[in-house]
């Protein structure tokens, strides 16, 4: 990457965030459900995976079996809802823990959005952006970088959107808690730069299946969220996978869902050299988003054609 310079003063508006969000987790707390919906193998219901009164260890060690199961993830087929945008056609690649990547276009313009991460670094794109920008940071940069102004999610959080949790060891987690409806919850203190960030896990008590995640930071503010639902069982794998993922961003008002057809699970990338390098768009500058010169502005108008 030492090819890519980013300008010197440059401004990226906080619309860059929306390449970013879409693979975060997220959802309005307001509008959540009350009743679980499509946990379902073929047209019977999941299985019970916990035992009543189930511990925390218990609790971790399903999520994990599930998560574990999973080594990479093809979606060949989605479609991505944002409201008063047209529907896009998407893409869906994860080989946890960083490998990620999701694109959407469009019949009539092509490629709308492109976000993806790879062992090194993570990147934005997003055609209707304005300036022209591909932004781009460094793992290892992203705690002391202004990406996390744009965005507070690691890169390794990136396959959790898709209900491939990790309790890290190195958080702090406490419960389970009942909550409604026969959810359970967890809470996870994680260490942050600026403070630590609060996790709220709510989960299935009968199946151990990840419904909701919600992101808080140090003071209280909810910055991201994902409910998750329509799951079902891979047939090679074992492992439980929701076929919609509903997400939004609290503070911005973004909300976006993905509607996933299929999955390919464990299968080979037909092409990993490509799947997972860091693409170049021409007329898109690349932006580092580690550079301390990098000035994050307001948000950006954006064209009333395609995304906005």
């Amino acid at each position: 990457m030492s090819a890519l310079h980013a300008p010197r003063r440059a401004t990226v508006s906080r619309g860059v965030a929306l390449l970013l969000l879409v693979a975060v987790v997220s959802s309005s707390g307001a509008s959540c459900p009350r009743v679980l919906r499509g946990y379902q193998i073929g047209a019977m219901p999941l299985p019970r995976a916990l035992p009543a009164g189930a511990t925390l260890e218990q609790v971790m060690a399903t999520v994990h079996d599930n998560t574990v199961r999973v080594r990479s993830l093809m979606v060949p087929q989605a479609v991505l809802l944002v409201p008063g945008v047209p529907r896009l056609s998407a893409r869906v690649a994860c080989e946890p823990p960083r490998r990620f990547r999701l694109q959407a276009q469009t019949a009539i313009t092509g490629p709308e959005l492109d976000i993806g991460s790879n062992d090194d670094l993570f990147w934005l794109w997003l055609r209707q952006h304005k300036p022209p920008v591909i932004a781009f940071c460094a793992h290892d940069k992203y705690a002391q970088s202004n990406a996390r102004r744009l965005l507070p999610i690691r890169a390794d959080w990136m396959p959790e959107l898709l209900g491939l949790v990790q309790f890290r060891p190195e958080d702090a987690h406490d419960g389970p808690f009942p909550v409604a409806d026969g959810r359970i919850e967890i809470r996870s203190r994680i260490a942050a730069p600026d403070g630590d960030l609060f996790k709220s896990t709510l989960l299935d008590g009968t199946t151990g299946l990840v419904v909701e995640q919600h992101l808080f930071s140090a003071q209280g503010e909810r910055l991201a969220s994902v409910r998750t639902s329509r799951h079902r069982v891979d047939p090679a794998s074992g492992a439980a996978l929701p076929h919609l993922v509903e997400i939004s961003w609290p503070a911005s008002g973004v909300e976006f869902s993905l509607d996933v057809t299929s999955y390919a699970v464990n299968a080979p990338a037909t092409d990993p050299t490509q799947l997972w390098q860091m693409p170049a768009y021409p007329g898109y500058e690349p932006v580092d988003l580690a550079d301390p010169a990098l000035s994050i502005g307001p948000v950006a108008a954006q064209p009333t054609a395609g995304l906005r």
